[in-house]
């Protein structure tokens, strides 16, 4: 038999480990915190995240150091991320389209919902239906009263983007055959809208300084509510189009602890406020939206399940894959 003695022993241990564990958490972070951006340098994700994660700084009291994971439409990089270890000291961004990613019919090495944890949102993609400035459509309904009776192009950063699926859906509701055009990035496909190889374009506000030069029209955005920035324009939403929000938030590996996940949550959404990033996402004509990791991980079952509808009614098989 074990006796009084030693079960004492074992049970003052017992606390002593959990006590550890605790004060381990509540000291969280103690060394400088990785970001993965499964995108390239340079586009919208990547410099909202590292405005974000430098403003996230003062609040987590730890560097957050920006690392890209370019390739395979986020993939590799959001593989990393679901296989890292969930100790709060490697954490990503999500876009729409990493999950969206799922439709193309390959197969992945995680779930694209439930494969992470959920720290926070932090805007929306402005994309919007653009023309050049010579187009004769002044309006969305006008484009779409044409493509009824004559073949039209339209270009996208790449095929199963929420770009694409954003056409998708507009020529399911339309009942139109417009050709869509893959292009290799946001950059391929505004040079393809400058140079008029295609008729139109969806795509996110690569497109805002050219219409702020004249050069393209744009007939309608993505938001749920018109934005601050095209206040005139309006949205696919009020015309009756089906519309898919392109997200952009922050999220870990699967099975964080909730004391961890917690304090990022808090930190990002306080960073939220500060004024660089808000600049940042000003510039970049995109809206800062404030919402908690259960919010978020919400929002995106319900804009995956949007996803979903289009393909199951066969509207990416009419919109050349």
């Amino acid at each position: 038999m074990i006796s009084k003695r030693i079960l004492l022993k074992l049970a003052a241990f017992g606390l002593a480990t959990v006590a550890s564990a605790v004060q381990g958490q509540g000291q969280y972070p103690e060394k400088p915190i990785r970001m993965i951006v499964p995108w390239a340098a340079g586009g919208s994700t990547d410099t909202t995240a590292r405005a974000l994660a430098k403003a996230a700084e003062a609040h987590l009291g730890q560097p957050v150091v920006i690392v890209n994971v370019p390739g395979a439409s986020t993939t590799i990089g959001m593989g990393q991320l679901n296989r890292a270890a969930p100790d709060g000291y490697t954490i990503g961004t999500l876009s729409s389209t990493s999950y969206n990613f799922a439709l193309s019919g390959q197969k992945l090495a995680y779930d694209p919902i439930e494969g992470f944890s959920y720290i926070s949102y932090y805007g929306d993609n402005l994309i919007g239906v653009a023309v050049p400035a010579s187009s004769p459509f002044k309006t969305l309904q006008e484009l779409i009263a044409h493509a009824k009776t004559h073949r039209l192009t339209y270009g996208t950063a790449g095929a199963v983007t929420t770009q694409h699926l954003i056409g998708a859906g507009l020529q399911k509701a339309t009942g139109t055959q417009i050709d869509h055009i893959p292009m290799n990035g946001s950059a391929g496909s505004i040079n393809a809208l400058l140079g008029k190889h295609v008729d139109f374009s969806i795509e996110t506000s690569v497109w805002m300084p050219h219409l702020q030069n004249g050069n393209v029209r744009v007939l309608a955005v993505n938001t749920p509510e018109r934005s601050k920035h095209l206040p005139n324009v309006p949205t696919l939403r009020e015309l009756g189009f089906p519309f898919l929000r392109s997200v952009q938030g922050i999220i870990a590996p699967p099975n964080l602890p909730e004391a961890i996940r917690a304090k990022l949550e808090s930190a990002f959404r306080k960073a939220l406020t500060d004024p660089a990033f808000v600049n940042v996402m000003d510039r970049m004509s995109m809206e800062v939206i404030d919402m908690s990791g259960k919010d978020t991980k919400a929002l995106v079952e319900r804009e995956f399940q949007r996803a979903q509808q289009l393909e199951r009614e066969g509207a990416l098989g009419t919109a050349q894959k």
